[in-house]
């Protein structure tokens, strides 16, 4: 599942422990299980980049599991965020979108399932 993903609430996109915690709770409603806790690095907000196409800043994170990954990049002043979930195996996608909509008050989202064969 990727998502790109419009939000009403800036201040959880730019709280890290908030962004680890949604990961983990991510992984738990998906039945899935983790490899590598999540790890988040934030940049430093730069309000003069915001209508520019350099990086304004936000959090970007990642939580290993075993069947994969998850994803996210925020961009606070933008009140923006992308989300991906990659896993060989087959999830409730709705029951993520419905976590990241509830968790980060989405207004306005556009997501895109790829659907994998595996051996």
């Amino acid at each position: 599942m990727d998502a790109i993903v419009k939000a009403e609430k800036a201040e959880n996109l730019a709280n890290k422990a908030f962004i680890g915690t949604v990961l983990l709770d991510l992984v738990k409603i998906l039945k899935m299980e983790v490899l590598v806790k999540p790890n988040l690095i934030e940049v430093a907000t730069d309000p003069t980049k915001v209508e520019t196409d350099d990086d304004d800043g936000g959090v970007t994170g990642t939580c290993i599991i075993t069947t994969s990954h998850l994803s996210i990049h925020t961009w606070p002043l933008r009140l923006r965020f992308s989300f991906d979930i990659f896993s060989c195996r087959q999830f409730d996608e709705d029951a993520a979108a419905m976590l990241l909509r509830e968790r980060f008050a989405v207004t306005k989202a556009s997501t895109h399932s790829i659907k994998r064969n595996w051996p």
